[in-house]
């Protein structure tokens, strides 16, 4: 399973009266979320703007809440979002929105916080737990912090090199680098190499989001998962998939127990 395909479109502004993402459901997994139309709650400038002798609808804002839930009967697992919203020109080709002198206008809401989660990526079932923890961290604040989310996902690759074994400290006590510890990852089977890049690439998009006046964007926050699911499906699924594979091929069928 790859990166699901509803999360970017949570990263784009959602007009209303366009349907809802569906994203995966974060606990069963099986199901997908449905969300109900938004409640909105004006901020109290916009409020007061509206008696302003120059007043446009596009100076209406806010923040809204919508709930979500699993269509999944077995599981029905409730979400919660928040964020902002704002009013501006329709792209609804079929408008019944709001008018203002002849012009009409939609609210757009932009999505900061889901509860519980949308997992960013996948996490293997063979994974350790460090890397599942890692994975939880950056899809909190996948759309809060893109930055953070980054460097979330660059300490995933760091919690999982520590479950290989490859230390995070000197024996003088002092941190190494993250380049440092993939490198030696990498060198220590010759079969590591086009993973470790991967690793690499996840590294340098968390180093970006580390700085101050980071930029990066929800979309490249991604960018970054697909080439960690890519990694951690390499490290952990492929092997499993190859097992299964080479059980069948030995039986030239279906393995059954008696």
């Amino acid at each position: 399973m790859a990166v699901d395909p509803a999360l970017p479109e949570f990263a784009r502004p959602i007009e209303d009266g366009q349907p809802w993402p569906r994203p995966a459901c974060p606990k069963c997994q099986t199901g997908y979320i449905s969300f109900s139309a938004p409640t909105e709650y004006e901020g109290h400038d916009s409020a007061s703007a509206r008696n302003h002798p120059a007043f446009e609808p596009e100076w209406i804002s806010g923040t809204f809440v919508v709930r979500g839930q699993c269509e999944n009967p077995e599981c029905q697992q409730a979400v919660h979002g928040t964020g902002d919203y704002r009013v501006d020109y329709s792209h609804r080709s079929n408008r019944d929105d709001y008018e203002y002198q002849g012009v009409a206008y939609s609210s757009y809401y932009t999505v900061t916080h889901l509860h519980p989660p949308m997992l960013i990526m996948p996490i293997p079932k063979s994974a350790p737990d460090e890397v599942r923890e890692g994975v939880l961290r950056a899809s909190r604040v996948l759309f809060a912090d893109p930055g953070l989310a980054a460097t979330a996902l660059r300490a995933t690759v760091e919690r999982f090199l520590t479950s290989e074994g490859i230390s995070a400290t000197r024996l003088t006590g002092q941190f190494r680098n993250a380049h440092e510890r993939i490198k030696e990852w990498r060198d220590a089977d010759s079969n590591r190499p086009t993973v470790a890049d991967l690793f690499f690439a996840v590294k340098w998009l968390g180093n970006v989001g580390t700085h101050e006046d980071s930029d990066l964007t929800t979309m490249e926050v991604l960018d970054g998962a697909r080439v960690l699911d890519e990694a951690f499906h390499r490290l952990f699924t492929g092997p499993d998939i190859d097992a299964q594979a080479r059980v069948i091929n030995a039986v030239k069928g279906p393995s059954r127990q008696p």
